[in-house]
């Protein structure tokens, strides 16, 4: 069986069913407290984190360090390998890498070039056609 334990808003603590106070605020807001102290505190406006024996005190000041610890866990290094990627070769993809940037850059540039011009080209036919049938 599985208790559903909820936290102090003010301390921290668990508060296990039937234990507690809550406490409802004028715009709906619901809070739950430890005890008496806790809703005491809540209602001087006393920051939680300004005493010691809070949570939120705890983890500002690194108190349970032995909690953290446990969470902390090595990352496994990646060891470099290079294999072929879909479409292309692991020869391809070397022979790419040993290119110079000039020649990529190149290459690059006739590309787009290209792109550009079929671009402008169905541009152009676009308009053509508007024209033809603004005339009919």
């Amino acid at each position: 069986m599985v208790l559903k334990t909820e936290l102090c808003k003010f301390g921290g603590a668990k508060i296990y069913p039937g234990k507690g106070i809550r406490f409802i605020r004028s715009d709906s807001q619901v809070f739950l407290f430890a005890n008496s102290k806790c809703k005491r505190y809540f209602h001087r406006r006393l920051k939680p984190a300004k005493l010691t024996w809070t949570t939120m005190f705890r983890k500002q000041h690194k108190k349970d360090i032995h909690a953290e610890a446990a969470k902390k866990r090595r990352r496994t290094t990646k060891k470099p390998y290079s294999r072929s990627i879909a479409g292309a070769t692991l020869e391809v993809i070397q022979k790419k890498r040993a290119e110079k940037p000039e020649v990529r850059d190149a290459a690059r540039e006739a590309a787009l070039r290209e792109i550009k011009e079929h671009m402008k080209k169905t541009k152009d036919e676009k308009k053509a056609n508007k024209v033809e049938i603004k005339k009919s």
